[in-house]
Parts: structure tokens; C-alpha cells; sequence
């Protein structure tokens, strides 16, 4: 690890902790979302100057900053979370996996958040926070979903699993595909080297409700996953499931 690389680390480190005090010790939400949305993106804008990293927006204008999405990303670095939370007019929560609730401190800012955790070993528990987010969404909470489930290792977008789109789907609401460039040359999963850089993130047409509730799911999930890539500029992996 470069001492450049190491800095980065621990800045990355003690911000998420002074930030996730911060955020626990508020409990922002249903109390001052505002409140909420500044700590978030001071959060990552403290982050992001640490670390040197640059967040370039695209077709941002597609959204309405008071409008609810489910928006749909590709995985492939911690770094897309900062970016996002950065580059969209507004401060969406996240469909985040189980694990990260166990984090000390952390997994309770995100909880304190609003944030949503998926236990995908256990299928009741799965379907009852997808009926949860869903919702959250109603209300009026927008939510980031990155379907492939994990950071890809490769550059090429993952199989998707299907969560997001029935949260979607339960919710009433349109799916935003977003295609996010540059962080896997930044921190690609696996890696201890954190590096500065740029990133993009490039927010594509959104698929209104009526195609999101009309489409067959394989349809609707096939027609995300084509958006997705496009936007991120990366191939589709095959699909290994039943190889």
C-alpha cells in the first residue's frame, strides 16, 4: 500500500466514524430529514476531499429533486456510494445488505439513516424489507438498488437479482437506471490500494410505472440491465446460475 493509499484509508476511516457519531447521536430521521440530507453529504464531500476524488454528473436533469425513484446501479467499488450520494439532486437511501448492519457504529448510522438491510439468507426476512423499503418509497423516499447484489470483481455488470425490481414494482414508482464509471480503477473490490480519480456517474431515461408494472419481471430486468450497461459502458457477464 502507498502512503498516498493508506492516508486515503484512514481519512475514509475517521470521516465515515466522525460522520456515523454524528448521524446516531442526531437520530435524523423522522425527526429533521433536512438535517439528515446535510450530514449525508458532508459525509461525502469530506470523503471525497480527502481522497481526491472528482464526481462528474450526467443527465441529473432527467430527475425531478422532489420526485421518488428506485434507482438501479452498477457495483464495482465502496467508492460508488460517496458518488452517488454527490452526483443526485437528491439524498436517496440504500438497499444494503445485512452484513453491513453488524458494522459497530456504522450499521446504526446507517439504521438511524433510513437505509434498508436485506438478509438474503433468510427469504421471509428478505421479503419483509423489501415490503419495508417499499414503504419508505411510498412516502416519498427514494432508495438506490444496486441489483447485481455485490461489487463485481470484472468489468462487466453482473446477473441482477430480482429485490429491487419487486420493491419497484410494490412501491408504484419508476426505476432509474444509472450507470457508474471510473470507480473500479479507484478501489476495485479486493483491493487495498485507494486511489484519487474521477468518477462518473451517468443517470439514464427513467422507465415509467406503467412499464415497470406492465413487463413481464425477466422482460423488465433484461431492459434494466441492457440501460445499465450502456450508461456504465461495460459488458453484461454470462450468466452462470445453472451452468
Amino acid at each position: 500500500m502507498t502512503p498516498r493509499s493508506a492516508f486515503n484509508f484512514l481519512w475514509t476511516t475517521g470521516a465515515t466514524g466522525v460522520w456515523s457519531v454524528i448521524g446516531v447521536t442526531g437520530q435524523i430521521p423522522g425527526k429533521d430529514p433536512e438535517r439528515f440530507q446535510r450530514h449525508t453529504r458532508a459525509w461525502a464531500r469530506t470523503v471525497a476531499a480527502g481522497i481526491g476524488l472528482e464526481v462528474q454528473a450526467y443527465g441529473t436533469w432527467r430527475l425531478d429533486p422532489e420526485g421518488t425513484y428506485v434507482l438501479m446501479a452498477n457495483h464495482q467499488s465502496h467508492v460508488d456510494i460517496p458518488s452517488l450520494f454527490l452526483a443526485l439532486p437528491m439524498v436517496p437511501g440504500f438497499l444494503a445488505k445485512a452484513e453491513l448492519r453488524r458494522v459497530p457504529l456504522f450499521g446504526r448510522a446507517m439504521e438511524v439513516g433510513g437505509h434498508v438491510f436485506v438478509d438474503r439468507a433468510q427469504h421471509g426476512r428478505a421479503i419483509e424489507a423489501i415490503r419495508a423499503a417499499a414503504a419508505d418509497v411510498s412516502e416519498g423516499t427514494s432508495i438506490v438498488v444496486f441489483p447485481e447484489g455485490t461489487r463485481s470483481s470484472v468489468r462487466e455488470v453482473l446477473p441482477f437479482k430480482k429485490g429491487g425490481f419487486h420493491l419497484a414494482r410494490q412501491a408504484g414508482v419508476s426505476i432509474v437506471p444509472v450507470g457508474i464509471r471510473g470507480t473500479a480503477d479507484l478501489l476495485p473490490k479486493g483491493s487495498k490500494q485507494l486511489l484519487p480519480g474521477v468518477a462518473e456517474v451517468h443517470v439514464g431515461e427513467p422507465l415509467d410505472v406503467a412499464t415497470v408494472t406492465g413487463l413481464e419481471l425477466p422482460e423488465l430486468m433484461r431492459e434494466v440491465r441492457a440501460r445499465i450497461c450502456e450508461l456504465a459502458a461495460l459488458p453484461p457477464a454470462a450468466d452462470r446460475s445453472n451452468a
